[in-house]
């Protein structure tokens, strides 16, 4: 979800509403569903019904949003500035769209990246300067289907590794998920998972003292919302990190961007 992420998107071309009332603690939605155990989750299961259900509909936006803050005037290193990142999915039409804004700087700073039709597409705004690009792609529609199922399972996954080979530490199995209740998003009925330990390892902040994460999970398995909280010593000082993971509008069709025609001029003009 940070700006590596976003830029290692561009460098690989050519190769993601608030909850409502809760009801009581005691109360167990969808007992009987396969991606429960009692008062705990059968992870494997949940990411496998969380992913196959999205790819079934179609596509699905990833929309997340990372509020950090430090002691301190200096930036620690590293650092993942407040910022929101959107990952939209069309299977049906083969198009990816990719927006990455940082929300707490003195100037615009938004990256845009579109793919549709064996074109890739670029938009950076950077204060008053925006920039295009325009690339030739070759993505089959399996491609496009694996890397929507990879990024479905951010914040869910819980096996394997980064693909610069780290381990993962974001995956449900580091936390101590247990059934509070049920709740609802988006106006549907969802249970309601709580943690207050996390055993995993972080970059940010590098030392955990206090963790705790909600869960929310769909009948069908799909997980429209996570949010997770760490604060601790990150480079000599206390900071926080609060990461809110929504997955959204399953099926939905991504319409091209406004910007799309500037794109190509830009580019056609460039090539000239």
């Amino acid at each position: 979800m940070d700006r590596r992420r976003f830029l290692a998107a561009l460098g690989t071309v050519t190769a993601v509403g608030t909850a409502g009332c809760t009801d009581s603690g005691t109360d167990r939605p969808f007992a009987d569903a396969e991606w429960r155990e009692g008062d705990e989750l059968a992870l494997d299961t949940l990411a496998e019904s969380h992913v196959e259900t999205l790819v079934d509909a179609g596509g699905v936006t990833l929309f997340s949003t990372a509020e950090t803050s430090h002691d301190g005037d200096e930036e620690p290193a590293p650092w993942l500035p407040t910022q929101e990142y959107e990952s939209g999915y069309d299977l049906t039409n083969g198009r990816w769209y990719v927006r990455q804004e940082l929300t707490q700087t003195e100037e615009t700073d938004v990256s845009e990246l579109y793919i549709a039709e064996g074109e890739a597409l670029i938009r950076q705004v950077i204060g008053e300067e925006t920039q295009y690009d325009r690339q030739s792609v070759d993505r089959s529609a399996d491609r496009l289907t694996e890397a929507m199922r990879s990024e479905a399972l951010t914040g869910i996954r819980v096996e394997g590794e980064t693909a610069n080979g780290a381990a993962e530490y974001e995956g449900l199995n580091r936390w101590n998920m247990a059934s509070d209740g049920g709740s609802e998003v988006r106006g549907d009925r969802t249970a309601r998972f709580t943690a207050d330990a996390f055993d995993g390892d972080r970059t940010i902040p590098e030392s955990i003292e206090t963790a705790s994460a909600t869960l929310h999970v769909f009948e069908s398995g799909v997980v429209p919302r996570l949010e997770q909280s760490w604060e601790g010593k990150h480079d000599g000082r206390t900071a926080t990190v609060d990461v809110g993971i929504d997955y959204r509008d399953p099926g939905a069709e991504i319409p091209e961007p406004d910007w799309a025609a500037d794109a190509r001029n830009a580019r056609d003009t460039a090539n000239k």
